[in-house]
């Protein structure tokens, strides 16, 4: 008698069906693997992301940034021309904001303002504005006192206070925006005078006024286009005009017209005219 199949076995499938199964096993375990590693790797930068954001690009204290290329100006300086305040967010600091803001606050020409990240720091590089000479300007509150630099640009008189001292005893009176270009002209020119360049003033009517060592008072007028060459004949007369007809008290060199120099002497006072007319007297 013959032995009949168990009921609950199952028939072995075809070679090929089986292998079909076991491909399809194998890409299902290696999908959920896959999304097992995917799942950690974004969890993993997530929370690395949270970290360096609330904790790793954060400036805690001013020993983080660092400030190069000025002889006059350090850290705390920079710290309250930009108004920093720590811990200071990286990410929400703005590079060329803060160049805007340091380049109004302080004596400075030019500024560079780099963040880094590792280790976490930010990099200041400033260079000076030099001040030139002392200058006035009229203000809405009246006559300020400031500085110009060698571009004649205005600087306040703060930047003495942080170190940065004209570099001649010249002094501008009258500085205007619209002049700064004549007087950059003049300040850059004032070694080829002949004679140590004193004082600048510039008129409102738009006259132009030099006085020099040698010279004393020298008017230039109101033309512009002929600075250059009356700046010349400043040098020509500080070597060549006599002793005797320089720096005369009142009197001044008029130079509007540089072809013709005129020397303008002060006219004698009336009492002294009146002696000089007055017959004189013979004693008994």
């Amino acid at each position: 008698m013959s032995r009949g199949r168990n009921p609950g076995s199952k028939a072995p499938l075809p070679p090929g069906v089986e292998r079909r199964r076991r491909l399809r096993l194998e890409r299902r375990r290696d999908f959920l693997i896959q999304s097992w590693r995917f799942s950690i790797l974004g969890l993993s930068a997530t929370a690395l992301g949270w970290i360096l954001l609330s904790q790793g690009w954060t400036l805690r204290n001013s020993d983080q940034l660092t400030v190069e290329g000025s002889q006059h100006l350090r850290r705390d300086a920079v710290i309250r021309g930009g108004n920093l305040t720590f811990p200071l967010a990286l990410l929400s600091l703005q590079p060329r904001e803060l160049e805007q803001v340091l380049l109004e606050a302080l004596p400075v020409q030019a500024v560079s303002v780099q963040r880094r990240l590792l280790p976490p720091g930010l990099f200041i590089e400033l260079e000076d504005r030099r001040p030139l000479a002392s200058a006035t300007r009229q203000g809405p509150r009246g006559l300020e006192r400031g500085l110009v630099d060698h571009r004649g640009e205005w600087m306040p008189r703060s930047a003495i206070e942080q170190g940065a001292m004209p570099e001649t005893e010249i002094e501008v009176r009258g500085w205007t925006a619209g002049k700064r270009g004549l007087l950059e002209v003049v300040l850059n020119q004032r070694d080829r005078l002949g004679s140590q360049l004193q004082t600048v003033d510039l008129e409102a009517d738009g006259s132009l006024t030099l006085r020099t060592a040698a010279l004393g008072l020298v008017r230039l007028g109101q033309d512009p286009r002929l600075l250059a060459q009356q700046l010349t004949t400043i040098s020509q007369l500080s070597r060549s005009l006599p002793s005797n007809l320089r720096t005369q008290p009142g009197g001044s060199i008029d130079l509007s017209d540089p072809r013709k120099p005129e020397l303008l002497l002060p006219e004698p006072s009336k009492s002294k005219q009146a002696n000089k007319n007055q017959p004189k007297t013979s004693e008994p």
